[in-house]
């Protein structure tokens, strides 16, 4: 019941826009993961969720989650590619941030993440939660716009810092010609073990 509540006043609050439905670091996760989905639309909702990448125990929680977001009519049913990020629980990060991703199945007539760089924890925050975010993806696969869906305090400035790091391959159209294209990217947070 409280999470039909919280949908309906996000409905409300996002004024048309893309309706995201919070994901939640999984209790069994000892370290972080990445998750990239295709979703099927159909009259603004998410019709289906198709993975092209990721590990338990983070792709049950993710599909669930993304089943549950909302579009505008707008968008007609154009599919959407979700890149969501479960920030590693250490303080700092150990090793690299940036992660090559290993796509199963390419997906058609969207963006294709190559690699993504893990955002920081702020030093200054206290909070855990998921910050969404809109990307708009240019002919050359480089990230030229970021919208802030669901921003979170200061852990919206980490993602989007960690965000226009990430690369993707363009989209392409039926004719194989690159094209403007649009993603969205989640960074999930949760607070620091130390």
């Amino acid at each position: 019941m409280k999470a039909l509540i919280l949908t309906a006043l996000a409905a409300i609050l996002s004024q048309g826009g893309v309706t995201p439905f919070d994901l939640a670091y999984p209790a069994k996760a000892y370290q972080g993961g990445t998750v990239v989905a295709a979703l099927e639309l159909k009259r603004g909702s998410v019709d289906r969720v198709s993975v092209l990448s990721g590990e338990e125990p983070f792709v049950e929680p993710t599909r669930t989650a993304l089943l549950r977001w909302r579009f505008p009519k707008e968008r007609e049913d154009r599919p959407a590619l979700v890149i969501v990020n479960f920030r590693g629980p250490t303080l700092y990060a150990v090793g690299s941030a940036e992660r090559k991703l290993k796509l199963v199945q390419k997906p058609d007539l969207l963006p294709q993440p190559d690699s993504i760089v893990e955002p920081s924890y702020p030093t200054n925050s206290l909070g855990q939660g998921s910050v969404t975010l809109q990307l708009q993806v240019d002919p050359k696969g480089r990230i030229s716009k970021i919208e802030v869906i669901k921003g979170l305090g200061g852990l919206t400035a980490a993602c989007r810092d960690s965000v226009q790091k990430w690369r993707l391959a363009p989209a392409r159209d039926e004719s194989g010609t690159a094209v403007a294209s649009d993603a969205f990217a989640v960074c999930v947070f949760r607070q620091p073990v130390l």
